[in-house]
């Protein structure tokens, strides 16, 4: 009689209880076809349910009855070990369940696409190479290549790592990135080469793309941020362009960046690692002054950056707007959408809010009064200091940005591009094309000006980040103008002006990091923010407070919570009790019941009894 065979399963599920490996004993007639990373379907709870091989074994470690696996449902291994590998590193670094990261490392299933495939032989791995190198692009439009000069960079790095025989993962922000970079790895690549991992296509698509990870040779795949869980090789090359931009933040568990998760993956398997940006964020520069990044050759530039005082279109904004029409179109980037960014109260001056979640309330581009973190509109507005009915505008939104430049420059067409459109502008008559940062369209042979017109708002957002987002998104702006352009940017503080002016990126971002250190904020430290019922937060911060290393912070309403009566609590801690205070995290959970669950305002649907974030941006 053959020795039994046992698979060790896991679901996909958020829920702490099946956050383990569950047995299952190996039928002889699925003996010789299940592979590890199959998927399966076996008993669970009196039904039947769906889930993943991750090791197989000769004995079981459960003492008692141990069920059998009802059907193979694919022979495909699409849970690679080394992947799982790295769901269980994320899971313990961010005090989450495997099971609801499944999701971001192995899509829906396409039965057709799935049983025509064949899984060839596994590629020869490339020679050793662990290095980290931060790299600062030079921001222009190089007109040559007619890509912004960041694309034509990482297509050499690309290429660098191919010719070694290496796979390598792009991951950029978003889909503006993603079709620019395509089409530049497109011109340098083999057809077969380059896979393409887009969020927007259909799902067969989508499975179809992930199934091409797993064929020999070298690849390269280049996708948004949950391309980082692709199954290429460990030793695959990592490309991160621009990781500060917000779409590299996951939304959900694990609440993780891409830059987090490549250091987790780089650290697990090797293999080159690169961080690629026009600014430098401060936890990539504290990973460069603490020794464990390296950094990269930084070319010397001075940028045809003019630093104004003044408020709005002043008079040195308008004569670079004017030169500029004269040689072609002119960029003017403005800080928020809509007609006007915040409404403030008529009758006492304090910013309005929603009546719904307390977020500010804009005007849209419809002209409608609704709330920038809900969405809701506000029509019937009541101040909730002074009873006030009438409102009264702050600074122009792009909408009433367009309105005024029309005025001002009579004959010139001026484009509105919103995060709706995708208007790109004919290179035949010069254009004023206004919008917000990061969704700036490009123009045949760049922009012969640009005009940062928001500056003070930028810096001024209500975030520990907004220097360093703020000069993010006016450098990224430059790298869509001509090398000989001219630029403005308008109200620019002492903190961020040598950045611009003289091109010390570093020295800047290198300043606030020390700003940080010395007051114990990020990234010199990480970030806990728990939300859930006073009564939880009290007694899980009397165990936080028993962990060396960590500070509780606060414990506050959260005005902003999805959840009827929330309370946030903060917390910073050391890195080096990251692990025990996810364990602290992870034991404190078991403990809730189903009396502690909260309640969606919207729906009406159950919550968890706490929302647990490590590292979020937003905290403060």
């Amino acid at each position: 009689m053959a020795s039994e065979v046992y698979a060790r399963v896991v679901f996909q599920s958020p829920l702490p209880a099946l956050d383990r490996e569950f047995e299952y004993v190996v039928p002889e007639t699925l003996v010789a076809e299940l592979a590890v990373g199959c998927r399966i379907k076996v008993p669970f709870a009196g039904q039947t349910k769906e889930g993943f091989v991750v090791a197989l074994a000769a004995e079981a470690t459960f003492q008692g009855k141990v069920n059998a696996i009802s059907e193979l449902v694919s022979k495909v291994p699409v849970l690679q070990s080394h992947v799982y590998q790295l769901l269980k590193a994320v899971a313990n670094r961010q005090c989450c369940s495997v099971g609801e990261l499944l999701d971001n490392a192995v899509p829906k299933r396409s039965v057709k696409i799935d049983k025509a495939f064949v899984l060839p032989n596994p590629a020869p791995m490339a020679k050793p190479n662990d290095s980290k190198l931060a790299t600062l692009v030079r921001p222009f439009f190089d007109a040559t290549t007619g890509y912004p000069s960041f694309v034509t960079k990482l297509g050499q790095i690309v290429a660098q790592h191919l010719e070694e025989g290496r796979s390598v993962i792009v991951c950029v922000p978003d889909f503006r990135d993603l079709k620019r970079v395509e089409s530049l790895l497109q011109e340098q690549l083999a057809p077969e080469t380059l896979i393409v991992q887009d969020s927007t296509e259909l799902g067969s698509k989508r499975y179809q793309a992930f199934l091409a990870q797993l064929s020999g040779g070298p690849r390269v795949v280049l996708g948004t941020r949950t391309a980082i869980y692709s199954p290429l090789p460990g030793d695959a090359a990592i490309i991160i362009w621009d990781d500060g931009d917000q779409s590299h933040q996951d939304q959900q568990s694990p609440y993780l960046t891409t830059r987090e998760i490549a250091l987790i993956r780089q650290s697990l398997f090797g293999g080159p690692l690169h961080f690629l940006s026009h600014s430098r964020t401060t936890e990539v520069q504290r990973l460069v002054e603490i020794g464990y990044v390296q950094e990269d050759f930084i070319e010397p530039w001075r940028p045809k950056v003019i630093l104004s005082e003044g408020r709005g279109l002043d008079a040195t904004s308008f004569k670079i707007i004017k030169e500029g029409l004269e040689t072609g179109s002119v960029l003017f980037q403005v800080g928020s959408p809509g007609v006007a960014r915040s409404l403030f109260c008529d009758q006492c001056s304090e910013r309005s809010q929603c009546s719904n979640c307390n977020g500010p309330l804009w005007v849209n581009a419809k002209g409608q009064i609704a709330c920038r973190w809900c969405g809701q509109l506000n029509l019937d507005f009541t101040c909730k200091d002074c009873g006030g009915k009438k409102l009264r505008q702050g600074g122009a939104g792009v909408t009433r940005w367009v309105q005024q430049l029309g005025k001002s420059f009579p004959g010139i067409p001026i484009r509105e591009v919103t995060a709706e459109t995708s208007y790109v502008p004919s290179s035949t008559k010069p254009a004023i094309i206004v919008c917000t940062a990061g969704i700036e369209p490009e123009v045949d042979s760049g922009y012969s000006a640009v005009i940062l017109i928001d500056c003070a708002t930028q810096l001024g957002r209500d975030t520990l980040r907004a220097p360093e987002d703020a000069l993010r998104a006016w450098l990224n702006a430059l790298s869509f103008m001509q090398a000989n352009g001219k630029a403005v940017a308008v109200g620019v503080s002492d903190e961020v002006s040598k950045a611009l002016s003289l091109g010390q990126v570093i020295e800047t971002v290198s300043d606030i990091l020390q700003d940080r250190e010395e007051l114990g904020f990020p990234p010199a430290r990480r970030v806990l923010s728990v939300t859930g019922s006073l009564d939880s937060l009290n007694k899980l911060g009397e165990r936080l407070r028993e962990v060396e290393g960590l500070r509780v912070l606060g414990i506050a309403e959260a005005k902003t919570s999805t959840a009827v009566g929330d309370y946030r609590l903060i917390a910073s801690f050391q890195y080096a009790v990251g692990a025990q205070v996810a364990d602290e995290l992870r034991s404190f959970q078991l403990t809730l019941n189903s009396k502690d669950t909260r309640t969606n305002i919207k729906s009406g649907r159950a919550l968890r009894p706490v929302t647990i974030k490590f590292d979020d941006p937003r905290v403060l």
